[in-house]
């Protein structure tokens, strides 16, 4: 009795081993069957032992069945296995490594990894033509786990990170197109946009132009860019020499013209500051002043540079103003008429700018400027003229 009892555990005991161990025929039957869940647990078992690992037929197999798991649309299929891509991709290189270039199984093998790619690149391209772009970047970043540096998926799922407000990964994917050498334009651009608006990092997004403009030399862009990030440094000097070069370069550039001229109207008012740099900064003003002239003879109705010219018309006259306003009875007698009317001649010079700024766009502080310069040059018609009209813009602003 005792003996029968040992040879029924000794038989069971063979019985369990022998279960135990893969079959890669059985895991191929399953996978034929469209039973994953058997298939995958009989190659996961197969590839353990030995002389199977050292076939090239079961890392196939077995590439063919986490290929399966990896590109159903049943997700308790997809749901077997979180690494599934990756473990398919690992066997079919595994393949590939082992056979000849000429044999079937790595032919086989390549073609599988391109087929598992196309299909999430395709799955991808469905769901974003709706708009879906939380679900097309899984896609796409699915894809890169077949081909992790393909630049047409790293670019889709930049994209789609992108339309999905996602920056961090969108500059993940962007700045690994940069590191093979696939970054376009745009992509630098958006990088760019990415450091400054998102990281507010402007020393970042410096070292990004400087790598886009040696990429792209002829791309204006990266030359505004690096003028735009220069200024908000505070690196005046550098940005100046940068944007009288540029301009040397494309003389008819409005917004280059632009750009130095707002410059230099900053570090006039800064200079203006310090009593003891009035000179200068009145020399700066001039600076700033002849750089919108040359705006205005480019774009004669461009609202920035009609306006500032004015203004600076304005600010120009207002010294002498001042002196006027300040002088006793005595000194003014003998001064004051002839500054008042050296102050009137400036700013009868700046009126056409403020009347075209204001032609081109009605904005409240332009009319009061200009209403201000009309009542100084004793034109009360037009004074009032433009008070009514800023009455009915803030009428109606005040309506909203």
């Amino acid at each position: 009795m005792r003996k029968l009892a040992f040879l029924c555990l000794i038989f069971l005991t063979v019985t369990l081993v022998h279960a135990q161990k893969g079959s890669v025929s059985k895991a191929s039957a399953y996978l034929s069957k469209g039973d994953l869940a058997s298939a995958k647990a009989e190659i996961d078992v197969a590839i353990t032992i030995e002389k199977n690992a050292a076939k090239s037929k079961t890392w196939f197999e077995r590439a063919r069945i986490y290929q399966a798991i990896a590109t159903s649309d049943d997700p308790a299929v997809s749901g077997l296995d979180s690494e599934s891509i990756v473990k398919a991709v690992e066997a079919y290189e595994k393949v590939m490594e082992m056979d000849k270039d000429s044999s079937p199984n790595s032919v086989l093998s390549s073609t599988n990894i391109d087929a598992m790619w196309g299909k999430f690149i395709n799955d991808g391209g469905t769901v974003y033509a709706e708009d879906k772009y939380e679900e097309a970047y899984t896609k796409f970043t699915e894809a890169l786990l077949v081909k992790p540096e393909d630049s047409l998926t790293l670019l889709y799922a930049g994209v789609c990170a992108q339309q999905a407000e996602d920056y961090k990964n969108t500059a993940v994917h962007y700045y690994k197109l940069e590191k093979l050498g696939y970054a376009s334009a745009d992509v630098f651009s958006t990088l760019i946009y990415i450091e400054r608006a998102v990281n507010t990092d402007e020393e970042k997004a410096l070292e990004v132009v400087k790598r886009a403009q040696a990429a792209y030399p002829m791309e204006s862009r990266f030359g505004q860019e690096e003028i735009s990030i220069l200024i908000n440094l505070k690196k005046l000097d550098q940005a100046k020499d940068k944007l009288i070069a540029s301009i040397e370069q494309d003389p008819k550039n409005i917004n280059l013209h632009l750009n130095l001229a707002i410059m230099y109207d900053n570090i006039a008012s800064n200079l203006s500051e310090d009593s003891s740099k009035k000179e200068e900064a009145a020399t700066t003003y001039q600076l700033a002043l002849d750089e919108y002239l040359k705006v205005i003879e480019l774009e004669s109705d461009n609202y920035v540079a009609n306006y500032n010219a004015g203004a600076i018309y304005i600010n120009q006259a207002k010294e002498y103003y001042d002196q006027v306003r300040d002088m006793d009875l005595n000194s003014y007698n003998k001064k004051g008429p002839a500054l008042t009317k050296k102050a009137d001649e400036i700013l009868v010079k700046g009126l056409p700018y403020m009347e075209k700024a204001n032609s081109s766009k009605e904005d409240v502080d332009g009319l009061r400027a200009l209403m201000q310069m009309y009542k100084q040059l004793k034109m009360y018609d037009k004074a009032e003229a433009v008070l009514d009209k800023v009455d009915e813009l803030e009428a109606a602003a005040g309506a909203e």
